[in-house]
């Protein structure tokens, strides 16, 4: 399997009118699963039903959820670890700062080691593929990766 990505033009530093631009890639997603094609795949490997491993996971979201709201880090062993991150307008002293600057929250995901051997050498690798951008087309000579060593291809690690 391989990892798609187009080339985009964008500036070395976001946020600088003035920098230089630059190639850079940009991942392109090769579809979308589902956690009903999940389950399924689940169901294959195990004497689950599909339909036991849908009610299993969704009760896991609505536990990651609850205990996120609460607060905790939530440590699913070996798939990884989440925990609620805050974004937050400055201030120039303690006393200043209230809950009202506090301006967004996300999730900060971080995986566990069998999730990040995807992406590490040893494993085989990632294997890159340069694709087209929606309305481009490459040269014949840029999406051959059999006949062209510099096709844009590339292994990770």
């Amino acid at each position: 399997m391989s990892v798609n990505y187009s080339l985009a033009y964008m500036s070395s530093e976001p946020g600088n009118p003035d920098a230089p631009k630059k190639y850079y890639a940009k991942m392109q997603a090769s579809g979308v699963v589902t956690m009903d094609e999940i389950a399924e795949d689940i169901s294959y490997a195990t004497t689950l039903t599909d339909g036991d491993v849908l009610n299993a996971l969704r009760a896991l979201i609505k536990q990651v959820n609850k205990h996120l709201a609460a607060g905790k880090i939530v440590r699913l062993e070996n798939f990884g670890t989440f925990q609620l991150q805050l974004h937050s307008e400055g201030t120039e002293t303690e006393k200043e700062f209230t809950a009202s600057n506090i301006t967004d929250v996300s999730i900060q995901f971080r995986p566990g080691n069998p999730i990040k051997a995807a992406t590490r050498a040893g494993n085989g690798g990632l294997e890159f593929k340069r694709v087209a951008k929606l309305g481009e087309t490459l040269p014949d000579d840029e999406t051959s990766d059999e006949d062209n060593e510099d096709s844009g291809q590339g292994t990770f690690g």
